[in-house]
Parts: structure tokens; sequence; C-alpha cells
């Protein structure tokens, strides 16, 4: 089945970082070299045709770790920052590579953020957790974490997929749609 992500934005406790690489994107074939496995890159490929990727990632902590290795492709990933929704996206791929994530987020000081995620093309914007929505999502989030079942289940009942919930209350139709077995 799939889940719901959540990392706070700008988080120091966790370290979650995704700037100009969710926003703006990345060139992909600059991360060619970094990249291992021929059939890895071509995956990315054709998961971004137009050459231009979106990537997220935290430090490569024991409890990042263990939420992170749970992680699948088609999963949804929230980004949170003062009590709102500011992106969401779906995991295409994950990668765990601390010299990719040096290459990605050079100016960051730190401990590199080697847990990395590659998604869909972003919502990006500033969406309220109000308090009509509690029952999906926590107010606040403290750290990269998994959404406890309680509540994923409950945006499944009430919206049907994770895609219609982020078209419903954030407004964004992803260029695509996965097909969950829920």
């Amino acid at each position: 089945m799939a889940n719901v992500f959540v990392f706070p934005l700008n988080d120091e406790g966790t370290g979650a970082n995704v700037g100009v690489t969710l926003e703006e994107g990345f060139d992909l074939e600059t991360l060619t070299p970094f990249i291992r496995g021929a059939d890895r890159m071509e995956q990315l490929r054709r998961h971004y045709p137009d050459g231009k990727g979106y990537i997220w990632g935290v430090p490569e902590t024991d409890d990042h770790i263990a939420i992170w290795n749970v992680m699948e492709e088609g999963d949804l990933v929230l980004g949170c920052h003062d009590h709102a929704i500011i992106s969401a996206a779906f995991v295409l791929m994950k990668i765990r590579s601390p010299l990719l994530a040096s290459r990605v987020w050079s100016e960051r000081r730190g401990e590199p953020l080697g847990l990395m995620c590659f998604t869909s093309s972003p919502y990006a914007g500033k969406v309220s957790i109000v308090p009509q929505m509690r029952i999906y999502l926590d107010e606040r989030w403290t750290g990269f974490a998994m959404l406890n079942s309680e509540k994923r289940d409950n945006i499944l009942r009430d919206y049907g997929s994770f895609e219609t919930f982020v078209r419903l209350c954030l407004g964004y139709d992803f260029p695509f749609s996965f097909r969950h077995s829920e």
C-alpha cells in the first residue's frame, strides 16, 4: 500500500532541504557521473524526458534511514512549513548517495543529505493546514516522518487517492497518475 511521507522544510532537526531542486529542478545530465548503473540513469531519463528533474533529501541518521527504507515508488511526499503544506510530489526513484547530495547541495554545510528521492514535478505553493484537515495531517511536523496508517487511510477513504487529495486540497493536478492498490 502506498504511503505518505512528510518532511519539514528548512527544519534544523532533520536538515531536510529541497531548495532550488524542488522549485526549479536540476539538469539531469549534470548528475550522470554520480548515478551508478546505466539502468538507473535510463530510468531517470524516462521519468524526466525534458532533462529537468526534481530531488530532495535528508541526512543519513538512523531514524531517517528506517523511514526512508519504507519509501517506495508512487508514495506521496509532502513538504510542510509554518502550519502549511508547501510542496507535494510523488516518489519516482530513491537513491542513497552522499556524493550526489554533495553535488546537488554544494553550498549546504553539515551532514550531506544522502537519503535522496527523485520526484514528480512538484506542487509548490502554500496551503494552511486548517482544523478540518487534522484528520489527515498534523498541524506541525518536527522531523522527517511517515504519516500514520490511520491518517493515510482517512485520506484514501475520503478522497479515493492521494492524487485527488492533492488536487482538491492544494489545487494541483499532477502531470501523470500513479495507480495504487489501495
